[in-house]
């Protein structure tokens, strides 16, 4: 991989991680909003702790490149997740936001992958 290629893939690990450590932190403080919008979705209860902690350990993930690829993946499950949410809620512009931030986690995936996914 050249060095312009690998410097992007950082600072879009970098940006990911904290964009997903900021989503995380209003859900493990269980932040009233956050609170409210997963019960108007019809989550169980506390089940927002459950996404909170998968964006953190997806975001610290994202930062160690031998399991950047399984962090990347967890993410995109959570933004699977979210975007189905986001679709039978009818908040379309959301689903927009989590399909993207699904190509970019894919791309991530794809260039941390592990060896023995690799061609050979």
């Amino acid at each position: 991989m050249s060095k312009a290629r690998m410097i992007g893939l950082w600072v879009l690990q970098i940006l990911l991680a904290a964009l997903f450590l900021l989503s995380a932190l209003p859900k493990l403080t269980s932040n009233p909003g956050i609170v409210g919008r997963f019960r108007d979705w019809g989550y169980p209860d506390n089940f927002y702790l459950l996404v909170g902690g998968v964006e953190l350990l997806g975001a610290v993930a994202l930062l160690i490149p031998r399991i950047a690829a399984y962090g990347a993946s967890a993410l995109v499950l959570i933004m699977i997740g979210a975007s189905l949410t986001h679709l039978l809620h009818a908040e379309y512009s959301r689903v927009i936001f989590t399909g993207a931030l699904m190509v970019l986690l894919g791309l991530v995936a794809l260039a941390r992958r592990p060896a023995f996914l690799r061609r050979r």
